[in-house]
């Protein structure tokens, strides 16, 4: 490739993106290799054609290979040459195992590493047009449906912000010749020979028999994912408004609400449950996993029973509700003191007094504190405040609609003299002075 081709390509697109990305700090997700060289040069460009970016290059340590300190060096003086705002080099901690892949686990973290540097700003990508024609056939091979086919947009905003992938639109031949005309140099991770690994098993021996045999195979390829996209952005259309009506808060976490899903419909109940566990799992479930929830959402009311996810999140149904909640350790079964302003960790949980006006809520506390009480019985009974009579503190949960598995973090709140004064956060047995206070429990997930 000529030198002014590759130049005329570089302002090309660095203009298109500069009417594309409003934010101006521009992170670069850099390994050296030729994809993710040429995605800098292309930020440094659009710095150059618009001093308002920021250009900033994360180049992540893996820690797992011999080769580390050379993709390194040659980063580093990369981000000298075309002079890179900022050069970011996070070690990553990656520990595999229990059923979790090094390829996985290696994703996951250099992910977290690049969004820990996003600042408001975009992070810029390597994929290209070869990672499309891969991705397909692996999410071909994993079953997944049509978002799994459907490939990967050129700017993504969600929870975790704004990704840009400028180069979808070029295969990996395209970009080493670009990179050479433009006097630049790449580096060569020899783990992408590796066979061990889905992705270079795809590349390597089942797509060179494809085109092999198949002329205009890759091309194929990206129509049906092009195609799956849409199909996958009119089903989500329809089912948006759905899903919306389902969804609510069922004690401060995101539930759906089973009466609002016509479970006979087999096809908006699967795509509803899908969209509910990708929200709370941050990533896409498994077919097997949303089809096991459909008929979680089939069976009678169980409130003891749960269907575990990943990792250490489960789906439980109360009464008409399903919601995705972590494993927690509740507190020991004991009596704890606590004082205003302070914070008493307890298992999974942290508890503190916090001033509340709240009428049913809120109990007097005298400058000894309150006791925190773990070891009652279900059997007790309490009378909240707006209550005339007395009830089991059993029924009390079921009348409140705590679910079963909050009631483990649940205590009697109590005086120094042992006098009763409201049940966890949910009622104050005692009228509350001016100055009342409510309980404040606080759940603590793990890093």
């Amino acid at each position: 490739m000529l030198e002014s081709k590759a130049r005329a390509y570089l302002e090309e697109t660095a203009r298109k993106f500069i009417t594309l990305i409003p934010q101006s700090r521009l992170v670069v997700g850099l390994s050296g290799g030729a994809d993710s060289t040429l995605v800098l040069l292309l930020a440094c460009k659009m710095r150059k054609l618009n001093p308002k970016y920021h250009v900033v290059a994360v180049h992540c340590i893996h820690g797992l290979d011999a080769d580390d300190p050379i993709w390194y060096e040659h980063c580093k003086e990369l981000c000298k040459k075309v002079n890179a705002d900022e050069f970011i080099t996070p070690k990553l901690n990656i520990v595999y195992g229990n059923g979790r892949s090094p390829e996985e686990v290696s994703r996951a973290e250099r992910y977290r590493a690049l969004l820990e540097n996003l600042q408001d700003g975009v992070l810029m990508l390597g994929h290209q047009a070869d990672d499309e024609v891969e991705n397909f056939l692996l999410s071909l091979k994993r079953g997944s449906g049509p978002e799994g086919l459907s490939g990967m947009s050129e700017i993504k905003t969600d929870r975790r912000g704004t990704i840009v992938r400028p180069l979808l639109n070029l295969h990996k031949r395209e970009i080493e010749e670009i990179i050479k005309a433009l006097g630049f140099d790449f580096v060569y991770d020899i783990s992408n020979s590796y066979l061990k690994f889905e992705r270079n098993f795809m590349r390597l021996k089942v797509l060179p028999l494809l085109r092999e045999r198949f002329k205009g195979i890759d091309g194929a390829i990206l129509r049906s994912s092009h195609l799956c996209a849409l199909e996958h952005d009119l089903a989500s259309r329809y089912i948006k408004p759905l899903y919306e009506k389902a969804l609510t808060q069922f004690h401060g976490t995101c539930a759906l609400d089973l009466r609002e899903i016509d479970l006979e419909d087999e096809s908006a109940a699967i795509f509803i449950l899908r969209s509910f566990l990708k929200d709370a799992m941050s990533f896409n479930p498994e077919y097997a996993c949303v089809l096991e929830a459909l008929k979680f959402a089939h069976a009678t009311h169980d409130n003891f029973a749960k269907l575990k996810l990943e990792g250490n999140l489960h789906l439980r149904r109360y009464l008409d509700y399903l919601l995705v909640v972590p494993d927690f350790v509740p507190p020991t079964l004991g009596v704890y003191p606590l004082k205003i302003g302070e914070i008493l960790v307890l298992g999974d949980f942290e508890y503190s007094l916090e001033k509340c006006s709240i009428k049913y809520e809120a109990f007097p506390v005298t400058e000894d504190g309150v006791l925190l009480d773990f070891s009652y019985k279900g059997s007790m009974k309490l009378k909240p405040l707006s209550r005339n009579l007395s009830r089991e503190i059993k029924k009390l949960f079921g009348e409140y609609k705590v679910p079963v598995w909050e009631r483990s973090f649940m205590c009697l709140v109590k005086t120094k003299d042992n006098e009763d004064l409201a049940l966890g956060n949910l009622f104050s047995t005692k009228k509350a002075c001016l100055n009342g206070y409510c309980l404040k429990i606080v759940f603590k997930e793990k890093v």
